[in-house]
Formats: C-alpha cells, structure tokens, sequence
C-alpha cells in the first residue's frame, strides 16, 4: 500500500509540477520580477523536460547514451556555440568516440535555438530611451525539431536583475531571419541608469538564453525642456464662454463645464487664430476641444 501510494504521489508532481511551475511563472511575469522569471522559467522546462537545469543543453536531443556520457565527460566546459564552430572530425575526437557520432553532435549543435542580438540606443528626451532591438536567427530550423514556431522571451531589466522594465513575447518560424522590437522606457525621476540589460530567453529549451549588459553611465542625455506650460489654478468655465448656442447644445449632454486644461486653452483656441499644440495625457479632453473647434470652423464656413 506505501509502494502504491509512493508511486501515486510520483505520478501527481509529474503531471502537475509543470502547471503549478507555470502558474508561478505567470506571476512572476505580471509582477515584471526579472530574477524571479528567470528562476521560475529554468524549473518549468527542467519539469516538462525531465532534466536538471545545469544538464547538458544537448542532452534534449535525441543523441545516443555514450554520445551524452562523452559530452558530459570530455566536453561539459564548451558552449553549444563553441560545439557548433568544431568539424565533425574534431567534436568526435573530443568525446572519445568516431566522426559519425561527431557529425550528430554537430547537427545537434546546428539546430540547437540560439539567437544574435543586436542594439541601437537613442535618447528620446531627458528622461526616455528608445532600445530598437534586432533577434537574428542563428541555428538550423528542423520542423520536427522546432515545429512551426519557437516562441521566447525578449526583455529589458534593470541595472540589478531586479525588476523588467519592457518585456515582448515573440515568435521565430521558419521564414523569419530577422525580428525587430521596439522598447521605450522612462527613466524615474530624471534619474540616469548606470545600465541595464537586454535579457533572451526560450520558451521551451533549456539553456536557449542569452544577455546583453548595456552601461549609461556615459550616455549623454538632452536637457530638460523648459517649453510646457504650467497648468494655471483657474476655475473651471462653463460652456457658455463659446458665445454659439449651437455649438453649446451640441455638447451640452457631453459636459457640464470644461476642466482644468480645457479652461486654460479655451481662449487661445477659439478667440485667437494662432496656431497651438496640446499635449496631455490620455482622458484630458483634447479631442473634445479638436471637435469643437471643427464646429466653429464648419460654422464660420456657412
């Protein structure tokens, strides 16, 4: 009875550790906890591939027992890259065994997901930074290797792993050589990073990862803009100020009364004819003040 419950409860972290790894994993992605995720990641394809994070990479291709043992006797030292750059010749003498089994190393090797990752860095302001990033594809695709698609992670973290700025899930196929993704960040408080770091990881290989530290304590950026206008403490007018009945009885069910940043930039938009640019956050009423302004122009046109 101990024996069959021993091996129901071997079969329960089996079917399940996966998931409840995943469901952590989730988490950890939503809380943007960059070492966290990073942890969490390494366990769930250690679970699902039923191997130790610090395995050989290779040991998740289907190569043959002495090919393994070789591998991780003579050869446990050198990257899947470093593997990849040998002959077939040299990587079966490593190992202590034949070219044949060399050339499955290095097909292996070959097909294994590895990625080049490439920057431009470019301040946007005194406190935004736009990281254009390009994946380009390193390995041999293999669809009944790789499937149709190899889906990985793409982020930005900060200086001490801590926290993910920006994050992008991607996918590479078959066709894609190059992926190109955009990050924008701001950076608190007008307070420069001493660096930060672009993180890769996949989805589904163990040790398919890789990093690029990227240091801005010598970034010169631009200096704060002295051109916003300071949000005056008015009251708030009503829309009678329009002076057009029609127009006021269009927007009578819309609004009550202008709001803070209306009323500073009512005057200027209606009773001058100079040009204006507003910029605002999101809900602040910019387009009601762009629709009543294409009222008065309609209006005047008649």
């Amino acid at each position: 009875m101990d024996d069959f419950a021993l091996v129901s409860d071997t079969a329960y972290v089996a079917q399940n550790g996966g998931r409840i790894i995943r469901a952590l994993l989730e988490i950890g992605i939503s809380r943007k906890w960059a070492n966290v995720t990073v942890v969490l990641m390494a366990m769930s394809k250690a679970i699902e591939k039923r191997l130790w994070p610090f395995d050989q990479p290779l040991k998740q291709f289907d190569l043959k027992a002495e090919t393994f043992y070789g591998l991780q006797t003579y050869a446990d030292e050198l990257t899947v890259s470093e593997l990849a750059s040998l002959s077939a010749a040299e990587l079966g003498k490593l190992v202590h065994l034949n070219e044949q089994q060399g050339s499955a190393i290095l097909k292996a090797a070959k097909q294994f997901p590895t990625v080049q990752i490439s920057y431009d860095l470019r301040p946007l302001g005194s406190d935004v930074l736009k990281f254009v990033v390009r994946v380009s594809r390193a390995f041999d695709w293999n669809s009944k290797v790789h499937g149709s698609a190899e889906p990985f992670w793409l982020w930005i973290e900060d200086y001490d792993g801590t926290t993910i700025i920006q994050q992008s899930r991607l996918m590479l196929r078959p066709t894609s050589e190059l992926l190109r993704n955009e990050f924008v960040i701001s950076v608190p408080n007008g307070q420069q990073l001493p660096s930060v770091t672009i993180r890769f990881i996949s989805d589904r290989w163990l040790g398919a990862e890789d990093e690029i530290n990227i240091p801005l304590e010598t970034l010169i950026m631009p200096a704060p803009s002295n051109s916003h206008t300071a949000l005056l403490d008015l009251p708030f007018l009503p829309l009678s100020v329009l002076g057009n009945h029609n127009v006021e009885n269009s927007f009578a069910q819309l609004l009550h009364n202008f709001n803070a940043i209306q009323t500073q930039i009512i005057w200027s938009l209606v009773r001058t004819k100079s040009h204006s640019l507003v910029c605002a956050p999101t809900g602040s009423g910019k387009s009601t003040m762009a629709q009543i302004l294409i009222w008065f122009e309609l209006l005047l046109s008649f």
